[in-house]
């Protein structure tokens, strides 16, 4: 009984156990680097709140942007505990986790985000669920880079904990597929916890759910593909951005933090735009994410095929 408590303990390297105890094991460390991450970051927010002269903890918070964009920059403390957690406990290199020399990988995922994006937009125009309106000339520049920064930290840390601890550190003992199911599984409980998915009716919870599951596994095989994580990096940044700033849209039931770059007017709510919860409940995004994976998964057949004939 000792040895097994011993294995599950996440503070420790032992990986001499059987593969339900190595889950159990992963799985466990990852609520732990999130429960410390998550009371340092509060610990770290309600600091500098205090420090510029409010009362959180009297509920006297700050309105605006700021009240925003801190939370957000907080996340960096996910990303860092969790690469220390690899680094330390698991004694793995950043290589290892997924920070090869590919980090210009970047740029593959955010041209792969835009493009989804734009075809998800596409379907929602021509079906008559969503219309443009015009281009805001009157957006904030400052807003667009202090959000971009924004999501690309926030985009950062859940890939590195979700694509870059969890799986790949569960794909060296369990099959694949359930490494990728279980870090999928991480990737989206934590987001029905804290967004109200439900609140848009089951049709759109349902759906919601399936696509996170669907984006989760895309972001998983694109890591496959490219032996990195940049590239899901990338993809996750540049979709949530792109999202909700750029388009001024719903992510994952989080209204917009700005007035988007460009103006689009939702005409009904229903299950192609996703409703209340935004485009990532809606059947326009599971489409276009069926496809893409398709389309990645051919690719990284026709080119191992044709490594192997070299």
């Amino acid at each position: 009984m000792k040895t097994h408590v011993i294995n599950l303990l996440p503070f420790n390297n032992r990986t001499e156990m059987s593969r339900t105890e190595y889950v159990i094991k992963k799985v466990l460390a990852f609520i732990l680097i999130f429960f410390v991450a998550g009371v340092l970051g509060e610990a770290v927010v309600i600091g500098l709140y205090t420090g510029m002269g409010y009362d959180p903890l009297h509920g006297v918070m700050p309105e605006g942007q700021i009240a925003g964009l801190i939370p957000y920059y907080g996340y960096i403390l996910f990303s860092v505990i969790a690469i220390l957690y690899c680094k330390l406990i698991e004694k793995r290199s950043m290589r290892d986790i997924g920070f090869t020399k590919r980090g210009t990988d970047y740029l593959l995922g955010i041209g792969v985000a835009v493009a989804m994006l734009v075809l998800v937009l596409f379907l929602c125009l021509v079906t008559g669920s969503v219309s443009f309106l015009r281009i805001n000339r009157d957006v904030s520049i400052s807003g667009l880079l202090l959000w971009g920064l924004a999501f690309i930290i926030q985009g950062s840390e859940e890939e590195i904990l979700c694509r870059g601890f969890l799986m790949n550190t569960l794909k060296k003992k369990i099959p694949l597929p359930a490494a990728v199911f279980i870090s999928s599984t991480a990737f989206v409980i934590p987001h029905l916890i804290m967004t109200p998915i439900l609140d848009s009716g089951l049709v759109y919870a349902l759906i919601g759910i399936a696509n996170l599951y669907l984006i989760s596994v895309l972001f998983s095989i694109i890591v496959l593909w490219r032996g990195n994580i940049w590239v899901s990096c990338g993809l996750h940044a540049a979709w949530n951005y792109v999202l909700n700033i750029i388009l001024g849209l719903t992510v994952s039931g989080n209204d917009a933090k700005m007035d988007g770059l460009f103006l689009i007017g939702i005409n009904k709510l229903n299950i192609i735009n996703g409703s209340e919860y935004g485009f990532e409940a809606g059947i326009a995004t599971t489409v276009i994410t069926i496809i893409t994976i398709c389309v990645i998964l051919y690719i990284w057949k026709v080119r191992s095929d044709n490594n192997g004939i070299q």
